[in-house]
């Protein structure tokens, strides 16, 4: 049961924090040798982080669910730039899902906490994009989906590659965010797809993983909200990006 609340908070917290959730649980995975929970457990986190995201910004989407209904046209462009965003991550995922998991190992995961760590460095502090996600030009938009792709190699962070990339073609810091944790919505709900049909090789009761879900969820919410507080402060950023070097140096010195 701990273990399980354990993997909750774990998953919900780097889930949205720019550290990487896949690189934690592998490098856990391999250096105390817990074994992979299986399916169902998988799928209880997943459900967990998308429902921080639901309700952290339940406000928002009621209102943009509102207006895809009447047929408000900046809904309706949103909506396929958030669908164009989620493409290339959920082809690369597709096609070389299983030989991209060859290299869920500890070393591929240091290399991308060290690649994240460089994004996050550098990533700016002030507020300096105007644009929003439904005035964004397709191709920067693309660009944006092609940074949460490269968020499938283990240790790249998908929120750190994403919030970066928003803001370098030019969205404002919290439209940034905002864009990055809506695209994990389709992004959580494929992984869903795959995990579902092997849920029947899982003998977790029900309750373990209900409270697991919970865990994941509320410490998302605190993730989210973590994120947009800091967004534009001053050294925030590094913040992640000298935890993630300490994290690599700390794995090596205990993997000997």
């Amino acid at each position: 049961m701990w273990a399980l609340l354990l993997l909750g908070a774990l998953q919900g917290l780097t889930e949205f924090l720019p550290v990487s959730s896949s690189g934690h649980l592998i490098v856990l995975k391999s250096l105390f040798g817990v074994r992979a929970p299986g399916a169902a457990l998988e799928v209880a986190l997943h459900l967990g982080t998308l429902a921080a995201v639901l309700f952290f910004y339940r406000g928002w989407l009621l209102h943009w669910v509102g207006e895809l209904a009447k047929g408000g046209r900046e809904a309706w462009v949103y909506l396929g730039r958030l669908a164009l965003a989620s493409t290339p991550a959920g082809l690369l995922g597709l096609l070389f899902g299983h030989a991209i998991e060859a290299y869920f190992t500890v070393p591929a995961t240091a290399i991308g906490w060290l690649s994240t760590a460089l994004v996050l460095w550098f990533m700016p502090d002030q507020e300096e994009g105007t644009r929003t996600a439904s005035t964004l030009e397709w191709g920067w938009v693309s660009l944006i989906g092609c940074a949460q792709a490269l968020a499938l190699w283990p240790g790249v962070s998908r929120s750190a590659s994403t919030i970066a990339m928003g803001r370098l073609v030019g969205l404002k810091p919290d439209e940034a965010v905002r864009f990055s944790f809506f695209m994990a919505i389709p992004a959580v709900l494929g992984a869903l797809v795959f995990e579902i049909p092997s849920l029947g090789s899982s003998g977790l009761p029900l309750l373990p993983l209900a409270l697991s879900a919970s865990i994941a969820a509320a410490t998302g919410v605190v993730a989210i909200q973590w994120i947009t507080s800091i967004v534009n402060r001053p050294g925030a950023w590094r913040g992640f990006a000298v935890y993630l070097v300490g994290v690599v140096m700390a794995v090596w010195i205990v993997g000997g």
